[in-house]
Formats: C-alpha cells, structure tokens, sequence
C-alpha cells in the first residue's frame, strides 16, 4: 500500500570552513564528500575574504568573438529577411540566380523598396505618375536614383508580384491586354 503523506527531504547540510581548512578547495571537497554523498547535495560557504584563484593561462588563450547585429533580432527585420527569402526563392524556381543589388554603394532594402511602392499604388501607378523621386525620399536615397530602383524593381519585384498575384507570365508576355493584366495584378496585389 502507498503511503500519500509528504515527508519533507532531509535538510542540506551547509559547511563553513574557516581559512585554514579552505586554504585547499578541493581537498576540503574531498574531506566532506562522505557526509554530502549521504545528503546528495551540499552547501560550501567560503570564508569571508576568499577569493578563487585566476585560473587562466593568459599567454595560451584565444577566442574568436562573434559578430552578433542585435539590430537583426526585432520582427521587422525577421520580416524583411523573409521576404528577401521568399523573392530569391522565387528567382531560384525560375533556374536564375538571385544577388541583391547595391544602390549607392549600400544592399537595396528590397522590403522596403518594395512596401513603399505598394503604399504608392503599385508599380504601375508610381511608374505612370511618375514618383520614384518620392520612392527614393521614403528609402534615403538621391533622387537621381529614380531610375536605378525603377529598373531594379522592374527586373527582380515586378515578376514577383505576378507571381504573388496570381497573373500567368505567359499572358503577360502575348501583350494581350497588357494593361489590364497589370491592373489585375495591381488590384490583385493590393488587396
């Protein structure tokens, strides 16, 4: 028959050894070790001006330090490395290579070209209105830049929104109606 009551562990036993005694750490550990093995757990409070000795050999050594970018840690970033996943992914489906370009001697912020081109509309309406100069304000860039990240946006994002879209690559290519395949995939996308 099992027993429900409680009995509560037998206490730790804590030792306090004075200097002399702690002069040797680890023979102190084996003096006491009969007595804490019958416990299975001890305390050892060291004397009161006890330090433990520096036990490592400067001269020998070495570690590599880590680059940790903690910038890297917050959501918006995981969001932003995911995207850039899913659009290199989407280049790697095609059997073409994907490099993130460099625009003013910086990796073009994919995302955020991206979301600030969405916000505007889309592709089709910030090419039609013509605000890449207000692309390149929102991303920090000189707006001589327009240009560049139209092109950029064209060749790598543009696909990628069809495909997100929905919209097959080879009625786009036929150039029947182009322009309202680009609407559907604006209207499509935007949603």
């Amino acid at each position: 028959m099992m027993d429900d009551e409680f009995y509560p562990p037998p206490e730790c036993p804590v030792f306090e050894p004075n200097e002399e005694e702690f002069a040797d750490p680890l023979g102190y550990i084996n003096k006491i070790r009969p007595i804490a093995e019958k416990a299975g757990i001890c305390k050892i409070r060291p004397p009161p001006h006890w330090q433990p000795p520096f036990a490592i050999d400067v001269e020998n050594f070495r570690f590599t330090p880590r680059v940790q970018r903690i910038n890297e840690l917050g959501i918006h970033t995981r969001i932003r490395l995911q995207f850039i996943e899913s659009v290199a992914k989407f280049w790697d489906l095609q059997g073409q290579g994907f490099k993130l370009p460099h625009v003013g001697g910086k990796a073009l912020d994919l995302y955020g070209l991206h979301e600030c081109v969405r916000k505007l509309g889309g592709f089709q309406d910030v090419c039609k209105n013509k605000l890449w100069n207000s692309v390149c304000n929102k991303l920090c860039l000189p707006k001589n830049f327009g240009t560049v990240l139209r092109q950029h946006y064209e060749r790598i994002l543009y696909p990628f929104d069809i495909m997100k879209s929905g919209v097959l690559l080879e009625a786009l290519e036929s150039n029947e109606n182009l322009e309202s395949l680009a609407s559907d995939v604006e209207t499509k996308y935007n949603e």
